[in-house]
């Protein structure tokens, strides 16, 4: 299975007009928050929280509900998680830990229970690692870099070995990667760019040759961006908002049109 990287210094691409889904206004100088949207619909919530231990509430509150959780983001001194009705047996956890090295010490027990990371998150000094089991995965592995470099030649490294980059994060001083097998995925690549009105323009050249965005973060200045493809590609659009209240507005009216969040992405 192919892995492609590219996109990721001072490529120039040229800004198309039509897109499936897309609907953005952004301000490139501004805070601003990026909602990634699929056209499938779903039953979710958005919640957020200042502090860590009242996130924690609602987590739990979701889960007794019947949702799961299926993104975090914390920026802007605020906790904001995606939550999706649960459709199956998904058995999730997490694990809150100051330092790697306390996920790392876990990750054994973990997969010998059947358990895959799925999301991580970095802040207010804490990661929050998110696990489920009876998910497709059947191998997982995780890097991290102190360079975007090494990070860079870490991620196509995996690829070489058909592990695919299934979420990232910056947080003590290092890029972060989780893997797993047996995605879905049949080919990636990933974009780097210091603006977001470069991204945009990397993002449609993506759509228009069949990829879909798995993943966006921003992170030391820089926004990056994973693309995937797979046997079942959905339309996507992403929208930009100042605040959290303004991200809910787009979440409620995207909803209504029929489609899902699926990932959430903090910069400027």
């Amino acid at each position: 299975m192919g892995r492609i990287l590219l996109g990721i210094l001072g490529l120039t691409l040229v800004m198309t007009t039509v897109l499936t889904a897309r609907e953005y206004n952004y301000p490139s100088s501004h805070y601003k928050y990026i909602s990634l949207f699929e056209k499938e619909s779903k039953s979710q919530h958005m919640q957020s929280a200042m502090g860590l231990e009242d996130f924690q509430k609602i987590i739990r509150k979701q889960w007794d509900e019947g949702y799961d959780i299926t993104d975090i983001k914390y920026g802007n001194g605020k906790w904001i998680g995606v939550f999706t009705k649960r459709l199956r047996d998904s058995q999730q956890t997490y694990v809150v830990s100051p330092r790697w090295s306390g996920v790392h010490n876990l990750l054994n027990d973990y997969w010998a229970k059947g358990y895959y990371m799925t999301h991580i998150e970095h802040g207010l000094a804490d990661w929050i690692v998110v696990f489920e089991k009876n998910t497709s995965y059947t191998n997982q592995a995780y890097e991290r870099r102190k360079t975007l470099d090494s990070f860079i030649d870490a991620v196509e490294a995996r690829w070489k070995e058909n592990y695919d980059l299934i979420d990232l994060e910056y947080g003590q001083g290092r890029w972060t990667g989780i893997f797993a097998e047996n995605t879905g995925y049949t080919v990636q690549s990933m974009g780097v760019r210091s603006r977001w009105s470069e991204m945009s323009a990397v993002i449609q050249d993506h759509w228009k040759r069949g990829y879909r965005i798995t993943d966006i973060e921003h992170t030391l200045g820089k926004w990056m961006c994973v693309f995937s493809k797979s046997d079942e590609q959905k339309a996507q659009g992403f929208e930009t908002s100042p605040t959290v209240e303004k991200l809910q507005e787009i979440f409620e009216a995207r909803q209504k049109k029929g489609y899902t969040l699926i990932d959430l992405a903090e910069g400027w």
